[in-house]
């Protein structure tokens, strides 16, 4: 056991870049073996050598909605290391359009990476845990989890989705010794994001017109709260949504000044 880290064996998903990426550089820096898990396999061979190519980093490229793929991480992260002890579900996916012309396509594709994939990711490795006598599952929510957005109208239904995931999966697992949170940020400085504002579809003015600490998180921000809720400071908190948004979710003034 790590010193101050009750989870040190930890995989992400979509731990080739942004909040991923961000988590398993927190968890390594402390101490713990990381497995990031993503689709992008050139992107993963890079993110490890970002994080200096040590023993505690390993790779799977694959797919969060294809349980096989997810079954092979877990294992690899458990047959090196002896366990897997957390799991942090950042890979997702946001398409900003109006609800009445959104896709269908594009839609299910948001309900399978946001929310299946999150939830095949906590169900191969509680399977696991159960065995170890408990774990720690820290899903990214939202603050869009908790309202609504215009031309989001698939993302929030699918931060949404995972908030009620999160406290449900608490609630059963608790008794297993497996704590499940989520973490839910405002805007973060991600590649993703960054696409976003690059075209135009990232209100800005908005954002830091609602966040009382007025601008985006960073990524780093998001990862360090990951790490505190797997660690031995978090070991009586179940099942609760950890705002990560700069007052955003307290602000019931909006007002641009």
């Amino acid at each position: 056991m790590t010193d101050g880290i009750s989870n040190p064996n930890v995989l992400v998903t979509g731990g080739a870049s942004g909040i991923g990426l961000a988590a398993a550089k927190a968890f390594s820096s402390a101490g713990g073996n990381v497995l990031l898990f993503d689709l992008n396999e050139d992107a993963l061979d890079q993110a490890k050598g970002s994080l200096g190519g040590g023993d505690n980093i390993l790779t799977m490229a694959g797919s969060v909605i294809n349980e096989a793929d997810v079954e092979a991480a877990v294992s690899k992260l458990a047959s090196v290391h002896g366990r897997v002890d957390s799991v942090v579900t950042s890979a997702g996916i946001v398409k900003v359009e109006p609800a009445l012309t959104a896709d269908l396509d594009t839609f299910q594709k948001t309900m399978d990476i946001n929310v299946i994939g999150s939830w095949i990711a906590a169900q191969q490795a509680a399977r696991v845990m159960v065995d170890n006598g408990g774990g720690s599952i820290i899903f990214i929510g939202s603050v869009y989890g908790a309202g609504g957005a215009p031309d989001r109208t698939a993302y929030c239904a699918s931060k949404g989705a995972i908030h009620n995931l999160t406290k449900s999966l608490a609630v059963e697992w608790g008794p297993l010794g497996i704590r499940v949170n989520a973490v839910a940020p405002t805007g973060v400085r991600t590649p993703m994001v960054q696409e976003l504002i690059d075209a135009g579809t990232y209100n800005m003015v908005g954002v830091k017109a609602r966040t009382p600490l007025g601008r985006l998180a960073e990524a780093e921000e998001i990862a360090d709260a990951c790490v505190f809720l797997a660690s031995n400071q978090a070991t009586m908190i179940n099942g609760v949504i950890l705002p990560v948004d700069g007052g955003w979710t307290a602000n019931g003034y909006t007002m641009a000044s």
